[in-house]
């Protein structure tokens, strides 16, 4: 029997994902290289047990109003690393019923990174910017928040999973081409390229806005924003607990900062709190069904 002849454009096609499987795996190897637990973090909980028992506790002391034992037990969790959207959401539950209304606001966007289609987790942080004294009116989503749905809906790790997913679809496309000419699979192929494509780059996107996230929130009754990073500077304006911002700059302990409605100064770090993840922590999040209040 003769051996099919090599498909050209297969051929090109294999050439070219090489090229850009490659490109994507060393971003991706190194992400998740750094999201593997450190010895330091496995020290602070021995084992799945001691996890679950003081994720137990905590709940159970929210539940029974120990509001301030609650907090304190979440807070435990995420310093130890072992963190995820589910956490962040109760944390901040737990931050509004002691009337700690930044903290509240900052544990929301945290989870929201994680967790972008929790319906709850929206509605807990839309009451909790209800309470905040600065009303500061946020842009309306654009067409892009539109057009990239899949980015604006998914969290980093749904779409490290699709791009794989796409990936693998592409070498199996590839591969069944160079024996079958089928139209289906040339479709498949091409399909899966593209989407494996927007999937690399979306993630690379969500990579920055999750681990660099510019975003902020004031964790005072009030701060002063001055017009220079100096407690000599001229005061600008105040802002109040809860008011959230965008970080363009830091000079020696000072965040410049920048409002929706398109205000700018100065604002010293120490009373804030930035949206950001840390590297360490985020990848122990996989939408995993932790216990919620």
């Amino acid at each position: 029997m003769n051996r099919p002849p090599f498909n050209k454009t297969s051929r090109r096609l294999c050439r070219l994902w090489t090229f850009v499987f490659l490109l994507f795996l060393a971003p991706s190897s190194h992400l998740l290289a750094e999201t593997e637990p450190r010895p330091s973090q496995e020290r602070a909980v021995q084992d799945a047990d001691d996890l679950h028992a003081l994720l137990f506790r905590a709940n159970q002391a929210y539940l029974e109003d120990r509001y301030e034992e609650a907090r304190d037990l979440y807070e435990i969790l995420v310093a130890g690393g072992h963190l995820n959207g589910h956490v962040l959401f109760n944390l901040g539950n737990t931050y509004i019923r002691l009337g700690e209304l930044g903290k509240a606001i900052l544990s929301y966007k945290k989870a929201r990174v994680l967790l972008p289609r929790d319906g709850d987790l929206n509605a807990n942080l839309q009451y909790a910017r209800s309470l905040t004294k600065d009303r500061i009116e946020e842009a309306s989503p654009s067409l892009w928040n539109t057009l990239a749905f899949w980015y604006f809906g998914m969290n980093l790790w749904e779409l490290l999973i699709a791009f794989i997913f796409f990936n693998l679809l592409f070498w199996a496309s590839a591969i069944f081409t160079l024996y079958r000419n089928s139209e289906w699979a040339k479709w498949s192929l091409w399909l899966s390229l593209m989407l494996s494509l927007v999937l690399g780059i979306s993630a690379g996107f969500k990579y920055t806005e999750s681990f660099r996230n510019d975003g902020g929130v004031l964790l005072e009754d009030e701060a002063p924003v001055r017009a220079g990073f100096s407690r000599n500077d001229t005061t600008l304006f105040v802002l109040h607990e809860g008011a959230e911002f965008r970080i363009l700059d830091q000079e020696q302990g000072w965040w410049k900062i920048t409002l929706a409605d398109g205000k700018k100064g100065w604002l010293a770090a120490a009373s804030t709190g930035r949206v950001a993840l840390a590297r360490d922590q985020a990848g122990r999040d996989r939408d995993s069904q932790q216990p919620r209040n």
